[in-house]
C-alpha cells in the first residue's frame, strides 16, 4: 500500500497542503511546531478513520475554522487505486468517510483495509504507561488483522457501559437481576477477547524477537505474556474462560457493588514485556524502552503485511531523537527494507549518508505549509 496524494484542508496548522509523495521514503523536514506531525496526524485518518494522537476530530479542526477535509489517493499492492475522503462538519457533528465515493457500513469496517503502523514519542506509554495503554496496543493490532475482532471489541465497550452505569446507579444496594443478562454478554464477548489476545501474541512472539535481531543483534532476548483478571492457562478454550469469567463474577459481586465498577474482564487485563526475563517495566534502562517499543512497532508492520496481505505505511513521528546514533542507523537501514515510510525530523544529520533518488522526497514544512519539495538524485 502507498499514499500517491494527499490534500488537507483547515487540518490543525494547515489550512490548504497539498503532498505528492514518494514511492517509498518520505522525510518531513522543519521546525518544532511547523505542521510535521500534523501531517502524520493527517495520513493515519486514511487508515484508522480518526487520529493516532487525538481523542476528538474536534481538536484538529484549524482554530477558527467549522470544517477539516483531508484527500487521499492510495494504491494497493496489486494496484488498484482507491480515492479516500475525510469531511468533518463540526456544526453537524458529522463525519463522513468515502472510499471511491462509497459511504462504507460502519467505520469500523476500513480498519486493516489500508493498514498502517505508527511510531511516535507518545507511543513509550506502551511500555512505560497504565495497562490500558498495552490493551490499547494490541486491541488495535488485533483490528487492522481482524474485522471480526475490531466488531468485538466495539460491543463489549458496550457491554461494559451498560454494566457500569447499572452498578453506579445501583448505590451499593442488589441488582443481581439487572446484571444478569449484561453479565452474559459480558462473559461471552469477554472470553473471545482473552482468547484472540491470547492467540495473537503467541503468533507475535516470533515477530518481536526478529525485530530485536535487526535492532540490537542476539545481545536481549524478549518476551511477551498475557496477565488476566483470572487465573489462565498457557491454552485456553473460549468456553473454559467464559467459566472462569463467570465464576469470578460471581466471587467479585460485593466488591463491584461497593466500588460501582466492573471490576472482571479483559479491560482489566495486562501484557507482560519482558527482556532477558525480567519486566522491562520495573527493570529496564530508558534505552531499553525505546528499542522494544521500536521493536514492537518494526513487529507490528511485519505481522500486519503477512496477515492483511497488503504492505502498511509506517509514519515515524521525530524518532531518531530518541535514540543514540547506532540505534538510530539500524533503525533507518530496516526502514529503508520496509514499504513506503514517513518521517519526521529536525534534523536530517542521520539521513546523510541516504543515497536518494526518485522513490525518496524531501518536504521542508513551515507554518503548515511545504515551502519546499525536494527529489535528490
Amino acid at each position: 500500500m502507498i499514499i500517491q496524494h494527499a490534500h488537507l484542508r483547515n487540518f490543525r496548522n494547515h489550512s490548504d497542503t497539498t503532498f505528492n509523495f514518494a514511492t517509498q521514503m518520505n522525510v518531513l523536514l522543519g521546525n518544532n511546531g511547523q505542521g510535521k506531525t500534523n501531517a502524520l496526524e493527517a495520513l493515519s485518518f486514511f487508515s484508522l478513520t480518526k487520529s493516532f494522537y487525538a481523542t476528538s476530530d474536534v481538536t484538529v479542526m484549524k482554530k477558527g475554522e467549522t470544517f477539516f477535509e483531508l484527500d487521499g489517493t492510495l494504491v494497493s499492492d496489486s494496484g488498484k487505486e482507491f480515492t479516500v475522503r475525510i469531511a468533518y462538519d463540526h456544526a453537524q457533528k458529522e463525519k463522513k468517510y468515502t472510499i471511491n465515493n462509497g459511504v462504507p457500513d460502519k467505520l469500523s469496517s476500513v480498519i486493516g483495509k489500508f493498514p498502517v503502523v505508527v511510531l511516535s514519542p507518545e507511543n513509550s506509554s506502551i511500555t512505560f504507561g497504565a495497562p490500558s495503554e498495552r490493551r490499547k496496543f494490541i486491541d488495535l493490532v488485533i483490528s487492522q488483522s481482524s474485522a471480526m475482532y475490531a466488531e468485538q471489541v466495539l460491543e463489549y465497550r458496550k457491554i461494559l457501559r451498560q454494566r457500569n452505569a447499572i452498578l453506579h446507579s445501583a448505590r451499593g444496594k442488589d441488582c443481581r437481576d439487572t446484571l444478569s443478562p449484561w453479565n452474559e454478554m459480558l462473559v461471552h464477548h469477554g472470553a473471545i477477547l482473552i482468547n484472540k489476545r491470547q492467540t495473537f501474541l503467541k503468533e507475535f512472539l516470533p515477530y518481536i524477537t526478529d525485530a530485536f535481531l535487526h535492532i540490537v543483534g542476539e545481545k536481549e532476548t524478549p518476551m511477551i505474556a498475557y496477565t488476566s483478571t483470572i487465573q489462565l492457562d498457557e491454552t485456553e478454550s473460549v468456553e473454559s474462560i467464559k467459566h472462569k469469567l463467570s465464576q469470578n463474577l460471581q466471587q467479585k459481586y460485593a466488591d463491584e457493588l461497593r466500588f460501582r465498577t466492573t471490576l472482571v474482564g479483559p479491560h482489566r487485563d495486562d501484557i507482560l514485556f519482558s527482556l532477558n526475563e525480567m519486566p522491562i517495566k520495573h527493570f529496564a534502562s530508558q534505552g531499553q524502552h525505546k528499542t522494544f517499543l521500536v521493536a514492537l512497532k518494526v513487529a507490528e508492520f511485519f505481522f500486519l503485511k503477512q496477515r492483511c496481505n497488503e504492505t502498511p505505511i509506517f509514519l515515524l513521528d521525530d524518532v531518531f531523537s530518541e535514540l543514540d546514533e547506532e540505534r538510530s542507523r539500524s533503525l533507518l537501514a530496516l526502514v529503508e527494507s520496509l514499504g513506503q515510510t514517513f518521517i519526521t525530523t529536525t534534523d536530517e544529520k542521520i539521513f546523510g549518508e541516504i543515497r536518494w533518488n526518485t522513490q525518496r522526497k524531501k518536504f521542508f514544512i513551515n507554518s503548515g505549509a511545504v515551502i519546499n519539495e525536494m527529489v535528490a538524485v
